[in-house]
């Protein structure tokens, strides 16, 4: 019963529709607030919000629904996100529930809920997580509060070690220098095995005259002789022709 009268004596202010509040609110007790506020909003209980604000929210529990929020949210407690609720920030708290729109990192100590209509655009880290049918979630969920030891489930593979591109680099250099040098080497015994004197090779070298290439003259090419030209032929003269005396 004392703690029934208690809740009823704690004092709730109120902000009203078509408020609008510019500058940071400081409140020892509830809050319900349903216009605009323009700056960090801080409580040691409830914060209840279906209105706009713009700044970050400390409270014991939160409650937003049919609003716009922009700012971090930090609760001691509890938070719940319902229908028709756009939070553009980060969450830290100790239970969440979110049925509207996040996009920033969640902290949850404890459990998180994720319903039906949900859209997440967050990376979330949290004891527990239950997701329902139709949730949209976009980022990497972490269950880096429960009490799992992975070390104990999954065993950890040692992967070798990767050599540096330098030290194979200056392997590879000093194999070509090592083939270099057994190349000059073999070289070098093979005309040390031949020894022939110098004096013996100048001698050879005069005693072989170099002889000039000839070169062939062009020679006049022979003119073809003209065709003889054939002789007329002779022609017959014409027999004499008899006179005839008139009678």
């Amino acid at each position: 019963m004392d703690n029934f009268e208690e809740t009823n004596n704690i004092e709730t202010a109120i902000i009203p529709k078509g408020t609008v509040i510019n500058g940071n609110i400081v409140i020892s007790g509830k809050l319900d607030m349903y216009g605009v506020v323009n700056g960090d909003i801080r409580s040691d209980n409830q914060v209840n919000i279906a209105g706009n604000v713009t700044g970050n929210i400390n409270a014991q529990d939160l409650f937003a629904k049919d609003s716009f929020i922009v700012g971090q949210i930090a609760c001691e407690k509890g938070a719940a996100v319902r229908e028709n609720t756009v939070i553009l920030g980060d969450i830290i708290a100790e239970d969440l529930v979110v049925d509207g729109a996040i996009q920033g990192n969640i902290d949850v100590r404890n459990g998180i809920t994720i319903g039906k209509r949900a859209i997440v655009d967050s990376d979330i880290k949290a004891k527990t997580i239950q997701v329902n049918n139709g949730a949209s979630i976009n980022g990497t969920c972490s269950l880096c509060y429960a009490d799992v030891d992975l070390s104990e489930v999954f065993p950890v593979i040692e992967e070798p070690e990767d050599l540096e591109e330098s030290d194979v680099e200056e392997d590879v250099i000093v194999e070509d220098l090592a083939e270099e040098d057994t190349i000059t080497e073999e070289s070098a015994e093979f005309v040390a095995d031949e020894d022939i004197p110098t004096e013996e090779i100048a001698e050879e070298l005069t005693e072989v005259p170099i002889q000039p290439a000839k070169v062939e003259e062009d020679k006049p090419k022979a003119v073809a002789k003209p065709r003889a030209v054939a002789k007329p032929k002779v022609v017959a003269r014409p027999k004499a022709i008899k006179r005839v005396d008139a009678e």
